[in-house]
């Protein structure tokens, strides 16, 4: 989930961005107080078994994170100054100075901490250093990321009602368009996390692949795909709009591609080579093909 702020348009953050980030208490004002290294949250991670490289992209010291009583969201994300903001509940001991441990985490919040995780990391890619200090992964997705944004999460189809499959033609700011790709790639790596933790339950972390955990795999991300359950929105700017809907989800015409999904699986979730094949073969088999595909230069 995305809240939009000032010019940009970036929501729900689960986060657990600390490592060598800086975390702020609740209640104080000024952005210190490291409470873990960029090394040590890289560790805990790893332990997990959960994927660790592309935030080592990242510069420890480009986001700052403060704890706060949210109402609305579970946290915020704020791109113009870099900010995140987690609710106290995601704390150790609730008391806003440091994020709970990774592994006493439901799977469901370490989803949502690599949903935000992404947020930060192509908020780092656009917006961080100079693009020839990139690393070739990083800039691999820039790229790319850069190509979707100029047609495929810029002229759209939405489903201004989701229930229904009803869909409007839309041409989307560009701010827009960035809420999108970012949501529905953030969407698509929390599913990935937590499909795994789903899967190795019984282990504690994650392990490696089975033929059997392969194929049930193949069938989740193919239920998911077909049923929505992996597609982006955005908050419209008009405040009569918004009054109607908060958010716009997209169609599935203009869902996660195909290309999109294998490079996440391969930069971001470090997935073996069958897995991201796999992975591509079932978004393009599954998508949604009922729409004419828009066509924009």
């Amino acid at each position: 989930m995305r809240r939009k702020t000032l010019a940009w348009h970036v929501g729900l953050v689960c986060a657990w961005l600390i490592l060598g980030m800086t975390m702020v208490a609740h209640g104080e004002t000024d952005v210190g107080r490291t409470v873990r290294t960029w090394a040590n949250l890289i560790e805990q991670a790893g332990e997990l078994g959960l994927p660790t490289g592309f935030l080592r992209d990242i510069d420890p010291g480009f986001v700052t994170v403060t704890f706060e009583d949210l109402r609305t969201y579970a946290a915020e994300y704020h791109p113009e100054d870099h900010r995140m903001i987690l609710n106290l509940r995601l704390s150790f001991n609730n008391a806003g100075g440091a994020l709970m441990d990774v592994d006493r985490m439901t799977h469901h919040d370490v989803s949502l901490l690599y949903h935000e995780l992404l947020h930060a990391w192509l908020d780092y890619l656009f917006n961080g250093p100079d693009p020839g200090a990139l690393s070739p992964r990083a800039s691999r997705v820039l790229a790319f990321a850069r190509e979707q944004l100029h047609c495929h999460y810029r002229f759209v189809r939405i489903t201004p009602i989701r229930q229904r499959r009803e869909t409007e033609m839309r041409f989307l700011s560009e701010e827009d368009a960035w809420e999108v790709l970012n949501e529905t790639w953030a969407v698509f790596v929390g599913w990935q996390i937590w499909t795994k933790l789903e899967q190795h339950r019984e282990a504690g972390r994650i392990g490696p692949w089975t033929d059997v955990l392969f194929e049930e795999w193949a069938a989740r991300l193919a239920r998911a795909n077909t049923s929505g359950a992996l597609l982006g929105y955005y908050e419209p700017d008009e405040p009569e709009e918004r009054r109607v809907a908060r958010k716009r989800f997209i169609a599935p015409s203009n869902g996660l591609t195909p290309e999109g999904a294998a490079l996440l699986l391969d930069v971001v979730l470090e997935e073996p080579d069958n897995v991201v094949a796999r992975g591509k073969l079932v978004i393009n088999d599954t998508q949604d093909t009922s729409e004419e595909k828009l066509v924009c230069d």
